[in-house]
């Protein structure tokens, strides 16, 4: 074997344990993601006690049958629990996220490159790229926008580099995911205020194997393998 064939064979190896890896860990991601969600369901049902415990004892207090404490008490209880659920949830969207981008990064790929100020759609994929000097310092703009518009915060699941994309070898430092499915109103005008700012996205449509809510708008370029 001359020495091209032998750097060439060498390279097919790295390459196919390097995507044998990230499958393992995809596939671990998986599991773990379906520990979360059960998590998130123990959670749930924690959060509906706590909130009629506080209800009950709410009531007792109004008819003088209780401490203003004990109705304090419980009020913190049900903080705690509902902490707990949007912790849960803002862990699986953005995991959900991170596992659609990782799957549909071959796609990706696959599609032509667009020239500045470039857009294009598919059945998957919405895709943008702006001319604008993105960088996440613009991140509070956008959300100011959206707050303007909807009268609720932006559903922002991750914001630069999360453990997960770390783990899923995605270079993801300058970009922010946010939660909203591209073909809602809310996604809708989230994705025409992006293409008037010149802020590149990509959007994408659905979810993948595994993820329930994967859909998402990458905000950014698009995140390349670490």
């Amino acid at each position: 074997m001359d020495r091209f064939a032998r750097r060439q064979t060498d390279n097919s190896i790295r390459l196919n344990g390097t995507e044998a890896h990230t499958r393992r860990r995809f596939q671990k991601m998986k599991e773990t993601r379906a520990g979360a969600e059960k998590l998130l369901a123990l959670h749930e049902a924690e959060r509906q006690r706590s909130a009629e415990e506080y209800e009950r004892r709410r009531d007792l207090y109004q008819q003088g049958l209780i401490a203003r404490k004990d109705v304090l008490d419980a009020e913190q209880v049900l903080a705690d629990a509902m902490s707990r659920v949007e912790e849960d949830q803002r862990w699986l969207a953005e995991t959900d996220a991170a596992m659609t981008e990782a799957t549909m990064r071959d796609e990706l790929l696959r599609l032509p490159g667009l020239a500045l100020g470039g857009y294009s759609e598919t059945s998957a994929l919405v895709r943008f790229n702006g001319g604008a000097l993105w960088s996440l310092a613009g991140a509070a703009k956008i959300e100011q926008y959206f707050a303007r518009a909807f009268g609720h915060a932006l559903p922002i699941s991750a914001l630069g580099q999360t453990a997960t994309h770390d783990r899923l070898h995605l270079d993801h430092h300058d970009a922010m995911d946010v939660a909203l499915q591209p073909d809602s109103t809310e996604g809708q005008a989230l994705l025409n205020y992006l293409r008037q700012a010149g802020i590149p996205f990509i959007a994408f449509r659905s979810a993948v194997p595994g993820a329930a809510t994967g859909a998402h708008i990458h905000i950014g370029k698009p995140s390349p393998r670490k």
